[in-house]
């Protein structure tokens, strides 16, 4: 959605398509954890995707749309694709190095390791100073905004309440971004 957005897509066109797919994976959610014989068709279908704790309970797909949605509808347009693109790729490099390389260092009392979240930051802050770079924000602000966008990014997740990290991840580092962009007058 960060690239249909950024190529110029209207918001409300953006925040139209998400609310319905939101809608529809919610009822589909629903539909699941109410009827055992379709959730059982779910996991057989989907089960090689999902996490063993969405087996019966709500999925992080919903979580997932509702944030971008909302992060299309209240931030301004370079937040809301940032925010985004940490979904889409800082997230999954953190699982990814966090699963291959986690057990190598410390954890966080969440289960969080240090190396996936330290790559969580650095995939995030390098995507932040690329977009800006390439957006026209000169250098020094770039790296200073990267660092706060890497900083949030990475580090949303680690936030101590129970909410899905597919929904935090946007909005906290969505806000974080938008004060650095305040801050810096981007």
């Amino acid at each position: 959605m960060a690239l249909v957005y950024g190529l110029g897509t209207p918001k409300y066109v953006c925040v139209a398509l998400l609310l319905t797919g939101f809608t529809f994976f919610m009822t589909a959610e629903y539909a699941r954890l109410r009827f055992p014989r379709l959730n059982a068709f779910a996991i057989r279908v989907m089960g090689p995707i999902m996490r063993k704790n969405e087996v019966n309970r709500v999925s992080g797909t919903p979580f997932y749309v509702g944030s971008v949605l909302l992060s299309i509808a209240i931030f301004p347009k370079p937040i809301a694709i940032l925010s985004i693109l940490f979904l889409a790729v800082g997230d999954p490099m953190s699982s990814i190095f966090g699963i291959t390389w986690g057990d190598k260092g410390m954890r966080f009392s969440n289960g969080k390791s240090l190396i996936g979240t330290a790559a969580g930051m650095g995939v995030c802050a390098l995507i932040t100073f690329f977009y800006l770079l390439l957006t026209g924000v000169p250098v020094l602000s770039s790296m200073l905004i990267a660092l706060a966008g890497g900083l949030a990014g990475g580090g949303a997740e680690m936030i101590p309440l129970d909410i899905d990290d597919n929904f935090s991840i946007p909005l906290v580092s969505g806000l974080a971004l938008w004060v650095a962009f305040l801050i810096f007058g981007v």
